[in-house]
């Protein structure tokens, strides 16, 4: 998880983060989650979401979540399937909204 976290980071276009997590900085992140979710093919991890309240009080019920598919099976769909499960576990927490605050589109060239 923490591999496939970096590589996003390191790409510098859909993350807001500079830091790199390493063992112990990505444990307590992903722990700190209100849930997180993992895509496995064939018994290896290849991308995952964090699922968090956007913010609280009256927006409580409002979501945000975070998407990172490995480079290597980018383009099967696996962010797809992960935002659909995204939704499903969002209102199992109750949350009532998902709202993307930072996304990033595929371009023509990339």
């Amino acid at each position: 998880m923490i591999e496939i976290w970096n590589e996003v980071v390191e790409d510098g276009i859909a993350f807001p983060q500079e830091d790199l997590l390493d063992d112990v900085s990505g444990r307590e992140f992903f722990k700190s989650q209100s849930y997180t979710g993992v895509a496995e093919d064939d018994g290896q991890i290849v991308g995952l979401y964090i699922l968090h309240p956007n913010n609280v009080g009256r927006c409580g019920h409002i979501c945000n979540a975070s998407y990172a598919v490995s480079s290597k099976c980018r383009g099967l769909h696996i962010g797809e399937k992960l935002v659909i499960d995204c939704l499903s576990k969002g209102k199992e927490l109750g949350f009532r909204v998902l709202q993307f605050n930072l996304t990033r589109q595929k371009s023509s060239t990339s």
